[in-house]
């Protein structure tokens, strides 16, 4: 195999991959996909945030977020080992805080 099948070779095998990562972030800046599932941010700078009303573990309770366009209201609280279970609609905050689509 000469050097340009070789290279001819990797260019084939990696464009599946790049078309399939690329529908992927496609998919993740549609505000509609996003709403059908939970979402977990780690970092509260990777959102707007609007007025506090309170505050948990130190941190503050942000009344609205706002993540890619959507807008979410403060609901609940949990345990921030269980933040996997959130549903459709959601947003978890570390260290705890659970918002819901508006």
């Amino acid at each position: 195999m000469s050097p340009l099948d070789a290279a001819a070779l990797v260019i084939l095998l990696a464009l599946p991959l790049h078309w399939i990562i690329w529908r992927q972030l496609d998919r993740e800046d549609d505000p509609a996909w996003l709403r059908e599932r939970g979402i977990v941010i780690v970092s509260e700078r990777a959102c707007e945030r609007e007025q506090p009303i309170g505050r948990y573990k130190g941190r503050p309770v942000w009344a609205r977020v706002r993540f890619k366009g959507l807008v979410y209201r403060f609901d609940h609280i949990i345990e921030g080992a269980k933040r996997e279970y959130i549903g459709p609609g959601e947003l978890f905050l570390e260290p705890g805080l659970v918002y819901v689509a508006d």
